[in-house]
This record gives C-alpha cells, sequence and structure tokens, in this order.
C-alpha cells in the first residue's frame, strides 16, 4: 500500500469491488454468547428492536471498512498485539437514541482493553489506516431500531484471550460474520 492511500474506519462507501469489510473484535466463544442472550434476554424482547444473531456478538476493536487484498495483508501485520489476557465484565445495558442501538458494556473498561485499541491503531496508523473520529466506547450489540428500555442485567464475565479478524459478509438483508484470523493476547 503506498503512503498516498488512507483508509478511514467507518467509511460508508468501501464496499465496492474487490473490498472487503472487516474490522478487529473480540470474539466470544459459544459459552460467553450464551451468557449474554440469557442476562439481556429480557431486554432485547422490552426494546422492540431487531435483534443481533446470537453467533455475530462481539466488541469491535477497530473498524477498517472496505479494503482492498493488499490493504487486508497490510492490516494482519499489525496484529498481534500483546496486552495478555483479560477480565470484562458486561453489567450495563443502554440505548443511543440517534442511531438506535441497544447494547451492553462494562461499567469498568480494563486497562488492557484501552491498551489493545490504543496499541492496535498506532500500529495500523503506520500502515496508512485512519481511525474513526469518535471515542472508543466497547459494547456488544444487542438490537438495532430499539427504544430505551429501563432494565438490570445480570453481570456477564468474559475472559478475553484474543483478538479476530473479522470479515463482514453480505447475507440476503443481514451480514455474515467470517471469522479470518486469531491472535493470542
Amino acid at each position: 500500500m503506498s503512503g498516498a492511500e488512507i483508509v478511514a474506519g467507518g467509511d460508508d462507501g468501501d464496499s465496492g469491488p474487490g473490498r472487503r469489510r472487516v474490522f478487529f473484535a473480540l470474539w466470544p466463544d459459544d459459552a460467553t454468547r450464551s451468557a449474554l442472550v440469557r442476562a439481556t434476554k429480557h431486554a432485547v424482547r422490552l426494546c422492540g428492536g431487531r435483534p443481533i444473531a446470537k453467533d455475530r456478538l462481539h466488541i469491535t476493536v477497530a473498524f477498517l471498512g472496505g479494503v482492498s487484498e493488499e490493504q487486508l495483508a497490510s492490516a494482519r501485520a499489525a496484529a498481534p498485539v500483546a496486552v495478555g489476557a483479560f477480565e470484562l465484565t458486561l453489567d450495563l445495558l443502554g440505548v443511543w437514541p440517534q442511531s438506535r442501538v441497544l447494547w451492553l458494556a462494562g461499567r469498568h473498561v480494563p486497562d488492557e482493553l484501552n491498551a489493545l485499541e490504543h496499541e492496535l491503531w498506532k500500529r495500523l496508523a503506520r500502515r496508512g489506516f485512519a481511525p474513526e473520529e469518535r471515542i472508543y466506547r466497547p459494547h456488544v450489540t444487542l438490537a438495532r431500531r430499539a427504544r430505551p428500555v429501563e432494565e438490570a442485567v445480570d453481570p456477564v464475565s468474559w475472559r478475553v484471550t484474543e483478538l479476530a479478524l473479522v470479515e463482514s459478509l453480505p447475507d440476503g438483508r443481514n451480514v455474515h460474520y467470517e471469522v479470518l484470523e486469531r491472535w493470542p493476547l
């Protein structure tokens, strides 16, 4: 990739021919996914929104958007980031009114997660990728087109041990996620 090519995370016009929509994420194991669904089932039902399928639940660390094969190879070279495994407790439910997204996050963001996001973007920037302009708020998206709900959730504890590079593929009116590669933390 030449120094002039810059990929901005979150670019909406990035799904042209020969481009692959990718992101780095924390990808839960099956037990954690099941715990997330159990803990939030009632809130998801109450919000009236469109639930996210269990197999698509994740926390995005860095969204790259549409990339060429060359850019994908360059992004892969940014990992692994060795911050060490960490415990993440997801215990805060909310809705962003503008986007109408129901989400689950942690009241406390572990230092390791902040370090992972920071170091990953630092490495990606050296390869010509530009981070999104918004503040990083790690969360699991639970439903779209949601209305606010006042609901307590049982905390979900997740032992995070790896970072994944994921591709978003069209699947009818939805998307399908395919994990391209995983790295231990």
